[in-house]
This record gives structure tokens, sequence and C-alpha cells, in this order.
């Protein structure tokens, strides 16, 4: 960006993007966030190289604003948790952030590019939904969190490029060249810091140990036999006629010496998935690597990805495929996921023109690290009376983690399970500057609180379901983010100084 371009930018804009392209090949994302950490607020990535997040990695460094819903109201607050404003809904909040500040977005063809970045709790439904609940299981986080950077940085992993966007503070229009060449300054004292003596060390790859031994060191909220029980009451529940599926969860939790970021670079090595993120909120650090698309809204396209059906991963090539084979054979795996490709397929079409919703993908095995899954993709195009928000609540929370029917589902898990869920099951999203919103579902994600690592996972529930394996399921879903935890101790216990 030139001075003049910025000149021009800030004569109508208070807040304008300044950006910046570095090569810094020999640099890794994990290496500029391990350098940045005491300013970062997130990363985010894929290891998916269907995904178009796999061509990047984002940092956001600086937070200066915040969104959080409680009960009432969402509140915009400093960082210093100062209360600003406060706005009835989610959209209002964010539109509240850009016309107070008077920002241009910037425009490229990055995906993100700026905005907020966090996190909608799943018993943020309640409200959306109006679901009935019997347990008020009331908790002292909020219920949306989204945090705003200053300062991204965009990693163009195919040509290791790095684009850093700074927001710049244009409201003194007479002092207008000083901040464009302050701006540039601070990005080239930013970059030189990161491509300085590196301070990541290398991981150790093996894993010796079973982890189903290791497993046994978490404490889950459920006693198995009450686990089996509340199975048998859902399906008591599926032949009254009341729902066809509901997705009963799960928490394991331990106390751990490790901290977020060397959870976050074991897991994106042992469970490499479409969407991985470790976010910091007050405290609260959220780490994952969830497989599954929530609500994607890019230029008026929507897509939402149902994922139902799970085998583990095989031990040999013959096993893996044989499995996989038996997993698209299986009549209940099919029709619970047509089940919930419906339910996709309705989600979309609430916010999407008439007409425009589909199925390009439907029933396709899709391996990830430690299981495989079936997925779907439904496509529709946003209609001129609804936003992109509307698109998010309309697909919050998805059908492959609450049942079918929606609603009701949803208060049958809330009467039976036994603590409230936060953020698993919610959703992770970023929502740019120019309303496009990608988001997943909060799964295959741990959170780290006061030295508490805790791990959630569910089972879909249906008329001919077997107490025991969906008991089981709930691990194997789980299996993955314990690898990656148990990884990151023995390293630890070890001395092996694999973390700095």
């Amino acid at each position: 960006m030139t001075l003049q371009t910025f000149l021009t930018q800030a004569s109508t804009y208070d807040t304008v993007p300044v950006v910046k392209r570095y090569y810094v090949d020999q640099s890794t994302p994990i290496q500029m966030f391990t350098k940045l950490q005491e300013r970062a607020a997130y990363i985010l990535e894929s290891r998916d190289e269907q995904s178009l997040w796999s061509k990047h990695s984002f940092i956001g460094i600086d937070p200066t604003l915040q969104i959080k819903q409680g009960k009432d109201d969402f509140q915009i607050m400093d960082m210093n948790d100062e209360r600003l404003s406060s706005q009835e809904t989610l959209e209002e909040a964010f539109q509240y952030v850009k016309a107070t500040r008077n920002l241009l977005p910037h425009t490229s063809d990055l995906p993100f590019s700026g905005g907020g970045v966090g996190y909608m709790a799943y018993e943020a439904a309640y409200q959306l939904d109006r679901v009935r609940t019997v347990q008020d299981h009331r908790q002292d986080k909020p219920l949306y969190h989204f945090v705003f950077c200053d300062v991204l940085l965009a990693y163009h992993h195919q040509t290791g490029d790095l684009d850093v966007i700074h927001y710049v503070d244009a409201q003194n229009k007479s002092n207008l060249e000083e901040l464009y060449e302050q701006a540039i300054r601070d990005m080239d004292v930013l970059v030189k810091e990161m491509m300085s003596t590196q301070s990541s060390s290398p991981l150790l790859t093996d894993m010796e140990g079973g982890v189903e031994e290791e497993f046994n060191t978490f404490e889950s909220n459920y006693e198995k036999a009450a686990f089996l029980r509340d199975v048998e009451r859902i399906q008591e529940w599926i032949k009254a006629g009341d729902i066809f599926q509901a997705v009963l969860s799960q928490r394991f939790s331990k106390q751990t010496n490790v901290g977020g970021l060397e959870l976050y670079r074991s897991l994106r090595m042992i469970n490499p998935s479409p969407y991985m993120f470790y976010i910091r909120l007050d405290g609260t650090e959220i780490i994952g690597s969830s497989p599954e698309k929530l609500v994607e809204v890019q230029q008026n396209g929507i897509e939402i990805h149902p994922i139902a059906g799970t085998r583990p991963r095989g031990k040999t090539v013959e096993e893996d495929r044989a499995l996989g084979e038996d997993l698209l054979a299986d009549e209940k795996e099919r029709a619970e996921h047509h089940m919930l490709v419906d339910l996709a397929r309705n989600d979309v079409g609430r916010v999407a023109s008439f007409g425009s919703v589909h199925t390009p993908v439907l029933l396709e095995l899709a391996m990830f690290s430690h299981v495989m899954h079936l997925i779907s993709k439904v496509r529709g195009t946003l209609s001129s009376d609804h936003t992109s928000f509307d698109a998010l609540n309309a697909g919050f929370p998805a059908g492959t983690v609450s049942g079918a029917p929606k609603i009701r589902a949803m208060e049958i898990l809330n009467e039976l399970e036994p603590t409230s869920r936060g953020i698993y099951a919610g959703a992770i999203c970023y929502i740019g500057y120019n309303d496009q919103i990608d988001s997943c579902i909060a799964i295959r994600t741990m959170t780290l609180e006061q030295g508490t690592v805790s791990v959630q996972a569910g089972a879909g529930i249906v008329a001919d379901s077997v107490p025991e394996n969906e008991w089981q399921e709930t691990r194997n879903k789980a299996m993955g983010l314990v690898r990656a935890i148990i990884h990151a101790e023995k390293q630890t216990i070890e001395g092996s100084n694999s973390y700095v």
C-alpha cells in the first residue's frame, strides 16, 4: 500500500488497513506465534489439502476490543473489560464496532482479512431457538466471546509470503503521513522480531505406551452406568415419537502441567483437521482440530458440511479399507446421515433463495487421523432479505451434535446431561469486517483453564443403538485429543525440552 492510497482512504475513514508483504520462507506460523505469544490472541490454520484455509495461516496480535454476551445483552468492551456499549444482538454489536471505528475493511483474495474471532457456546442456542430447559446449567463464561485485533498476520503456505494487515487509527487527520510511516516502521520491527532466532524446539514424534491405559487417568462427568441408562431413555423418547435421534456426550478432564501452545503443537501434529485453532480469551485457552464446518458464508454462498457415521481407523491399509466399506454399507449409519443432511438442507433453506439449496456431495467417506466419517455438503444462495448472521444462527447448533428434530433433542439432552456443554458443540468462528463468516463445530476441541484440560465427545443415539457401543464411540472420538494431551505431557515429563 502506498502513502497516497492511505491518505485517500483516511480522508473518508477513521480506521484504515495498512498492508505490507514480506518474504519469510524460513519461518513457520508456529514459530511466528511463539515469538509473538505475549501479543498474540489466536492462530487459525488448516491441515486439509481440499480446504481454501490450507493455503493460509492467520495470527491475530494486539487485541483491542471484545464482544461478550451474558444473559441479557452483548457488551462491547476494551481489553480491560471496560464497557463501551451494549447491543441486543451479535449482529448489532459487530455493526457497532465497525460504525464507531468508521472502519474500512481490507479487500483481498484472503478468506479472512480482519474482524472478530471467537466462539458461540452451545447454550447460546437456548435463546436463539427458545429451547425449554429443565436444568439451569449456569456458567460464569460468556455465551459469546469474540476478540478484535489491530494486526493480522496472513501467511501464504505455497509462496512463503506474509501479509501484515495493520488497522491504523486515523482519526487525527492532521498527522496522517506520520501515522502511515509509523505503521510501516512498526510492521518492519514486528517481522524482524519474528525472524530473529527461533524459539520453537522440535517435537518428538514417537508415542510409546498404550493410550487406552492413559485414558483412565481422565475423569468423566458421566458414570458409565448413568450414560448407558440415558441411552436407553433416549430410545424410549424415540419409540414414543418425540425425536429420531439425540447426540449424548460426556466430558473427560484431568489436571495437566503443560500449556496451551504445547497442547496445540502436539494436536496439530497428531490430529490434523480442516479447522485448527488456538484461541486465548480471559484465561480460557481453546485448542481444537475440528473436522466439521458449521456454516460458511462467502460472496452470498452458504455451505454446511454434515458429518455423521464413524469408524476407527484401521491399523493396516487392508483393515482401513474394510472398515470404510463396512461404514458405507451400514444402513443404520446411512439412515442417520440422511436424516442430518435433511436437517442441514432445512437450515440452509431458512435463509436461502428459493430453489438454490442443493447437495453436491452426499455420503462421501473422509479419513482423519484416528477415525473415518461419512460427510456431505449442502449449499445455497443467501436471500436478499437475510444476512450472514441470519445464516449462522439458522445453522446453529449443528444437528450432528444435537439431534433431530433439533429443538426437542436439545430439550432432552438438557434434561439428561449432568453439566453444561459450554464451548463443546458450539461454534468456533471468524466474522470478517466484510460480514463474511466461516465457522466450525466445536468438536475435537479441548479447553484449558487453571491447569485443567477438558475434552468432550458425543454419540448419535437412534432406535437400534447399542448402549455399550455408543459409550465406546464417545471414547473413540475423544481419542485423538487424549493422545495429543498425553504426548505433550510425556515430552515435558521426559525433559525433552521440546517446548520453550
